[in-house]
């Protein structure tokens, strides 16, 4: 199931997707929570931080092929609930090496979704 402007990867339960701006509803949810966010270098993000991330996001992904951060969305229902991500930033990691990042919101934790994501997306 692909579509010119969003791309896939599916697993069982799961789609990982480009980010769209429709994405901002729920990434409040995701960015803004303290919990969530506990061990990013800068916390929680405000609303200007959170619309600056999902611009990002959204337009620096190519075209010609997935991006380095997917939103990750149940396919029951087709809610985006967190983002899978490879990370390339020689500063964490050394050439060559990439790092695998997840957020998922609070309501879904415990339920295995990072786990298949991270699995799919390697």
């Amino acid at each position: 199931m692909q579509t010119p402007n969003k791309q896939m990867i599916e697993t069982g339960r799961l789609r990982l997707r480009r980010w769209d701006n429709s994405d901002i509803h729920q990434i409040h949810l995701l960015l803004a929570d303290p919990d969530v966010m506990q061990f990013s270098e800068n916390g929680a993000l405000s609303e200007s931080d959170q619309i600056t991330w999902l611009q990002r996001a959204t337009t620096q992904q190519p075209k010609s092929a997935l991006p380095d951060c997917l939103a990750i969305e149940r396919k029951q229902d087709s809610r985006m609930f967190g983002y899978v991500s490879l990370i390339k930033d020689l500063s964490r990691v050394q050439s060559g090496d990439v790092e695998i990042g997840l957020r998922l919101m609070k309501s879904v934790w415990g339920r295995g979704y990072a786990t298949e994501a991270a699995h799919r997306l390697i």
